[in-house]
């Protein structure tokens, strides 16, 4: 590894480590963190309810599908 390939991954490192601090930097802090949290976590368990209750449909569905076909 010659001096250019050393000094070239050293630049992009570099790059790399202040673009992931002021990323840091930028992010919410404090009430508006747990805010923005709230929102991610409510749309999350509003998804997984709905899920829940989309597969409950079906397997009814299903139940009702073969108990009909038994009879």
């Amino acid at each position: 590894m010659g001096i250019i390939e050393y000094f070239g991954a050293l630049l992009v490192s570099a790059y790399v480590v202040l673009v992931a601090a002021f990323v840091g930097w930028m992010l919410p802090r404090g009430r508006h963190l747990k805010l923005l949290q709230m929102k991610f976590l409510r749309a999350l368990h509003n998804f997984f309810a709905d899920e829940e209750e989309y597969i409950a449909h079906k397997v009814e569905r299903i139940r009702n599908a073969t108990n009909k076909k038994r009879t």
